[in-house]
């Protein structure tokens, strides 16, 4: 079968590599699109997202990563223990599996496991020569990880269920209630779905942030309270305006600069909450004054396995849209074009970057 396989760091190739078999508990999937995420791009420069951002520190990456976790596709094969008559199911895939056994694992935090088999990531497997991803046009999943697509959901919108649970996982973490105003800085896919998932949990103003007018428009469309190029406008002083000087109940920082860090900060109403969604190894100085009345710096790392479902039915309803997001689509043939245009999204206008096997 054909293959994206990220071979090292910026090399990476289309190859034809042995088609998986569904081993006991699996079932074979037979890819129909799989979206290009920021980790991916992240991935392809040799940083390993994943472990910074769960267990906090850098890890190397295997050689021969098959990339691509924000996959769906049709169930074509099944293993021991699986019934055939899932086989033509139309499903999404929850892309990690955690160990089970420890500490986080028997807490419910199996997304800080640090165990985890991660599809698309190379984490948590043995040595072996081709690590599963989903930009292939096969990918064995545990059943337990596939989930039935409603018929309103396309395979193509599907692609964004693993955004959709990082969103609703880091709403969460941010304990915003309804009517609470927020800050989202980066207008990226994740923070337009940010954006989605918040005004369904019912809060008051949401504001985007970013330096590009794309993903601003995109925002103003989809129903954001107010955009801020920060190319142009002093964003503290702008949103400090907007809310009379009480400042906002959580900021989600998806960008992860130094920049985008002491803004967050300084944009908290007492009692807020700071949501790193991008973290790296740089160093932020800290007056602890800004943490001060009882703010909160955390970060948000991946989502838990029910995020998932709630993803499902937060976009087969309509509270969450992808059309908007989706910019581009290319084959696994164009793999070097799509990264090129999903790692310079302001020349290409990209948001989300869509890959059909």
């Amino acid at each position: 079968m054909k293959a994206v396989v990220l071979e090292r760091a910026e090399k990476i190739s289309v190859k034809e590599i042995p088609r998986p078999a569904p081993a006991s508990g699996e079932v074979l999937i037979r890819v129909k699109a799989c979206g290009i995420c920021g980790s991916d791009i992240r991935y392809f420069y040799g940083e390993n997202p994943w472990s910074l951002q769960t267990l906090g520190i850098s890890k190397p990456n295997p050689a021969s990563i098959v990339l691509g976790h924000e996959f769906s596709g049709e169930i074509e094969g099944v293993g021991d223990e699986i019934s055939p008559s899932r086989k033509g199911e139309r499903v999404g895939v929850l892309a990690y599996k955690a160990c089970e056994e420890c500490h986080y694992c028997k807490s419910g935090l199996h997304n800080l496991c640090a165990n985890i088999r991660h599809l698309g990531h190379g984490a948590g497997w043995p040595k072996r020569k081709y690590y599963p991803g989903g930009m292939a046009e096969y990918c064995s999943v545990w059943s337990d990880k596939t989930y039935l697509l409603p018929k309103n959901i396309t395979f193509e919108e599907a692609t964004f269920l693993d955004g959709i649970a990082v969103a609703v996982h880091a709403v969460n973490r941010s304990r915003i209630i309804p009517g609470d105003d927020i800050v989202i800085l980066g207008a990226g896919p994740i923070s337009l779905l940010i954006l989605q998932v918040a005004k369904a949990f019912g809060v008051g103003k949401v504001f985007c942030v970013d330096v590009y007018n794309k993903p601003l428009e995109v925002a103003e469309e989809i129903g954001v309270d107010g955009i801020i190029n920060a190319k142009r406008q002093n964003v503290v002083s702008r949103i400090m305006r907007a809310t009379k000087s009480c400042g906002v109940n959580a900021v989600f920082d998806t960008v992860g600069t130094k920049e985008t860090f002491a803004q967050g900060i300084k944009m908290l109403r007492r009692g807020g909450t700071l949501i790193l969604l991008a973290v790296s190894q740089i160093r932020v100085p800290i007056n602890l004054l800004d943490i001060s009345s009882e703010r909160t710096i955390t970060s948000s790392a991946n989502n838990l396995y029910p995020d998932y479902k709630t993803a499902i039915s937060l976009l087969s309803t309509g509270r969450v849209s992808v059309k908007h997001i989706i910019t581009h689509r290319f084959s696994l043939s164009e793999i070097h074009e799509a990264i090129k245009v999903a790692t310079n999204k302001e020349i290409y206008n990209a948001l989300k970057v869509i890959l059909f096997p």
